[in-house]
């Protein structure tokens, strides 16, 4: 930046108005607005809701709450996850007390010393496609619904109702919150074979994912570089497929997560990516690979589909991870498949000739026997957005999702149209990195935002962020993460009416100030500032 003490002494005839003009350009040009005067660029909210709720009504006055002499207090139904949840924000709210955003000192009408928790109906115990997030909070303590699930996020937003002030107490609202989402499938998906992303530090992004009301953890735990899982039925996987011994996931290891998620209302959906991107699993078992010829000659393909053994092998280790990963769905990958090696293999060509078959029906021998394995053994399917578009004759299982992540304009007017059930994820993948807060461009996305009928429209389940790890490894996945994906939950939970940048900017500039605070590993969401 040119110094203006410079810029008057030799520009001495410069008029008045010339001079001002030049000093506004010199303001204007520093990032974040101005310097004249200390304090944050942005003011943050104080006690505002993320996601903003589908509806609430506050009177401007307020309560509050100790943090040393309060009780969360089941007065209904209860159960093992409902006392794990109230331990865990009795703890939460009691760190909140040294929070970084601070509320001036405030009257209140009384102070609250009982939380109650009114869960109406029986515990469920896997969280599920179809659960029923609606909860009712107000301020004076009280949190209410119909399911667990319902009671994790209405906890989750009475946490974030409370402030500290000077005085050392909690100041809540005297609010009313009704609050249900408006997709039922909020996730983020983690790739942990291009670069190994530990246990820890997964837990912490399903931590944060619990902060942001977010319910889906898609987990890509193989590709071509890398077989992540330890699998005590083939060993070998990993042993010759992962970079190193040590930067694989145990079965206890995967039984944690799990567990760790469903204590927070989050789905664990497996991703074992198949018939291609799959050349780690050949780096043991090259004899269910497709030996390519030509100019990939050396080189080994997808999967072979014409060979049994191929299936009686898949059909072996997914049962394996049956008993690991409990939730209905399975994600089956079927994305960037090349059929070149297919084509190009001797072997694969003189079965085609035996049977009376050519190229094109390579993918559905491969797709329909697998998908039937797998509905066998009880789960419900999903697949990237190739997988139904360019092969449009597979006829796949009731109940098959289709993740759309390019071109969604067309592809999700199309799937619509084929009754499919669809997930959006376009323009929502993470490691795009930018400088600076760059959560606006995730926030305006619209995953209706394509021509259809309102019939259509409702088969749009929801949405999932993506965190492709060729640049996020275990040392930025977190900040990579935080708080951009707020973004994504808010546009997933939120009413669509509820999509000014402008209005949501105070709002996330608090709630990242909260997620750091509760270890959550942030960039800043906007400029200079606390947090």
């Amino acid at each position: 930046m040119v110094n203006m003490k410079v810029i008057i002494t030799y520009m001495p005839g410069l008029k008045a108005n010339f001079l001002i003009l030049l000093w506004s350009i010199f303001i204007s040009g520093s990032q974040g607005g101005h310097y004249l005067s200390y304090g944050p660029d942005l003011k943050p909210a104080q006690g505002s809701v993320w996601p903003k709720p589908w509806w609430q009504d506050d009177t401007g006055r307020y309560f509050s709450v100790d943090p040393e002499n309060f009780r969360l207090v089941a007065v209904n139904k209860n159960c093992p996850l409902l006392q794990d949840a109230m331990a865990r924000y009795t703890k939460v709210i009691r760190q909140s007390a040294q929070g970084y955003v601070k509320a001036p000192q405030t009257a209140v009408i009384r102070k609250i010393q009982q939380l109650s928790v009114n869960l109406t109906q029986a515990c469920e115990t896997l969280p599920h496609l179809n659960m029923d997030e609606t909860y009712y909070v107000w301020g004076d303590g009280r949190v209410i619904a119909n399911s667990i699930w319902g009671i994790f996020r209405g906890l989750e937003t009475l946490s974030q109702l409370l402030v500290p002030m000077p005085n050392g107490l909690l100041r809540i609202p005297e609010t009313e919150i009704y609050d249900e989402p408006r997709f039922k499938y909020r996730g983020l998906m983690l790739d942990s074979a291009r670069h190994f992303i530990s246990k820890g530090k997964i837990l912490q992004l399903l931590e944060g994912m619990a902060f942001n009301k977010l319910n889906v953890f898609h987990w890509h735990l193989s590709d071509d570089s890398a077989f992540t899982f330890n699998s005590t039925t083939y060993p070998e996987l990993s042993l010759k497929g992962a970079y190193r011994r040590e930067m694989t996931y145990s079965p206890a290891e995967v039984k944690e997560i799990v567990e760790f998620a469903r204590k927070r209302g989050i789905r664990v959906i497996a991703e074992f990516d198949t018939p291609a991107h799959t050349a780690s699993w050949g780096a043991s078992h090259p004899e269910i690979m497709t030996k390519c010829a030509g100019k990939y000659a050396g080189q080994l393909g997808p999967f072979n589909p014409t060979k049994d053994s191929t299936f009686t092998f898949l059909n072996k280790f997914f049962s394996e991870i049956r008993n690991l990963f409990p939730d209905r769905y399975l994600h089956l990958g079927v994305d960037e498949v090349n059929p070149s090696c297919w084509e190009g293999n001797s072997e694969i060509q003189k079965y085609l000739t035996s049977k009376k078959l050519d190229n094109g029906v390579l993918p559905y021998l491969y797709l329909e026997r697998f998908t039937a394995d797998i509905s066998t053994l009880g789960w419900k399917q999903m697949v990237w957005q190739e997988a139904m578009t360019e092969y449009p004759y597979m006829k796949w299982p009731t109940g098959t999702i289709g993740q759309v992540w390019f071109d969604f304009k067309n592809v999700s007017r199309d799937l619509t149209a084929r009754k499919f059930d669809i997930i959006h994820s376009q323009d929502w993948y993470m490691y795009v990195l930018s400088t600076g807060g760059d959560w606006e461009k995730f926030y305006k996305v619209e995953p209706l935002d394509f021509e259809g009928s309102d019939v259509q429209k409702k088969h749009v389940l929801g949405g999932e962020a993506c965190l492709w790890s060729e640049y996020i490894n275990e040392y930025n996945v977190m900040p990579t993460t935080f708080p951009r994906v707020s973004a994504v939950a808010e546009r997933l939970w939120s009413e669509r009416e509820h999509g000014s940048t402008e209005e949501a900017t105070p709002r996330i500039e608090e709630h990242n100030c909260r997620m750091i605070y509760r270890g959550i590993e942030a960039r800043p969401a906007n400029s200079f500032g606390l947090c």
